[in-house]
């Protein structure tokens, strides 16, 4: 049981406030809407009831001087059904005009499928108990998960890296014990502590791109799947250019729901990015995203029926030697 809520409540983590933790953390806080967001930071996660299933679902929009270049919903739903742990969810996404759908099911540690819907493809793959996999099982089994509150430093390093903030957040209470916490803040309001911070992460960002290493020919295989034709010809450098001068956040509005024992449950973002590229080129990026977890042990996840289908085997084990 320990498990599998900590599964849930990384996987409802990771699908719902991936793009915003790090905003949250870095832009928060009249003080009571402050007080509510230390309130929500201070909540132990994994205090309440153990989570046995729930479903996310998220969206997520990039734009780049006001051409959408990626728009993607997703669901997803996590839970036991037959015994097993079982995972369901679907994506879809458009990126540069290219539609694209697909699904996954996922039942215990050996069964996946997906399912590209846009072609009506079918997949099994199978021997995913690869190395990796083993380690990745053995740190959910074994690893302590850190579920402490915030402690007093921590506390007071947050209140001196908002400083004047606090007057930018807000909150509503609702009548069943839920609040609203928004921040709205714009490029004037940060103080100069964060813009060091943020240009020290830009810095050490660019660093790692320039040691990064090739991609692996994986990916060379991988993009023959009708899946991802129609895609190899989108210049992904051109339509997302690296701003690598006078960077700069223009806007963030970040609004998250908390259930009555500051719980997330739903997270919204807004994060406005300008700067230059290395032609000298200006650019503003904006980034929007929202997720929302529902359906706490409540969710039962769907599981994938192959009869009648054509299912094509890619086995995790040879992946390389895939035509």
């Amino acid at each position: 049981m320990k498990k599998k809520s900590k599964v849930i409540m990384i996987g409802s983590a990771v699908g719902a406030m991936t793009l915003f933790t790090a905003t949250a953390f870095a832009y928060s806080p009249n003080t009571e809407g402050y007080d509510a967001f230390k309130a929500m930071l201070k909540a132990n996660p994994m205090s309440g009831a153990a989570i046995e299933s729930a479903t996310v679902n998220g969206n997520f929009t990039v734009t780049v001087d006001g051409e959408t270049v990626l728009k993607a919903d997703g669901s997803g739903k996590m839970g036991e059904a037959g015994g097993e742990y079982n995972v369901s969810g679907d994506l879809d996404f458009t990126l540069m005009g290219v539609e694209r759908n697909a699904s996954l099911y996922s039942s215990g540690d050996d069964k996946v499928y997906l399912v590209d819907r846009t072609h009506d493809l079918h997949y099994q793959v199978i021997n995913l108990d690869d190395e990796r996999a083993g380690e990745h099982r053995e740190w959910s089994d074994e690893e302590e998960f850190q579920d402490r509150p915030m402690n007093k430093a921590e506390e007071a390093l947050l209140d001196f890296m908002v400083g004047d903030l606090k007057d930018n957040f807000s909150v509503a209470n609702q009548a069943d014990g839920s609040k609203t916490i928004t921040v709205d803040i714009s490029k004037e309001d940060i103080p100069l502590p964060l813009r060091l911070l943020m240009d020290a992460a830009s810095a050490e960002d660019r660093a790692g791109r320039a040691l990064a290493p090739e991609a692996h020919t994986e990916w060379d295989q991988l993009s023959q799947l009708p899946f991802f034709q129609g895609l190899e010809g989108i210049d992904l450098e051109a339509q997302l250019p690296e701003l690598t001068e006078d960077v700069a956040i223009e806007h963030v509005r970040l609004q998250m729901t908390v259930d009555a024992n500051n719980e997330v449950q739903g997270v919204q973002g807004e994060l406005e990015v300008s700067g230059k590229d290395e032609a000298g080129i200006a650019h503003r990026v904006e980034l929007e995203g929202a997720g929302h977890v529902s359906d706490i042990n409540a969710t039962t996840p769907e599981a994938y029926d192959p009869a009648g289908k054509s299912v094509e085997i890619i086995d995790a084990a040879t992946f390389d030697d895939r035509s």
